[in-house]
């Protein structure tokens, strides 16, 4: 099967997917270094090991959704809130408004 055979949907899933998913490795590294200076290591490393078991439990639990209320629904609310969870990221780092712990909670929201 060749790509440009693919349903347009798939397409701009694809693309959104690759999109956010390099924005938020590209990242990574700099927010644990980021919380370690904000919350101190062990905690950011504590904290860091709990946003990702979060995101395995809610990621079987939105499989339990997409079951109930539809794939579609569910990937579109995903998108929107992750794209909503960079935001508030970005600006809870920001020169405006700085807030580690707002960070880590829209971080930990984005890796959902």
């Amino acid at each position: 099967m060749r790509i440009r055979d693919w349903d347009r949907n798939l397409k701009v899933r694809l693309f959104g997917e690759a999109l956010m998913n390099t924005t938020f490795w590209m990242f990574f590294p700099f927010i644990s270094i980021y919380f370690a200076d904000a919350f101190g290591k062990e905690t950011a490393g504590l904290l860091l090991i709990v946003s990702q078991l979060f995101s395995v439990i809610t990621n079987l639990m939105g499989g339990y959704c997409a079951d109930v209320f539809g794939r579609k629904r569910m990937m579109v609310l995903s998108a929107y809130g992750q794209g909503a969870a960079f935001f508030v990221f970005a600006l809870a780092s920001s020169p405006w408004w700085s807030s580690p712990f707002v960070g880590f909670l829209s971080f930990t929201e984005n890796a959902v």
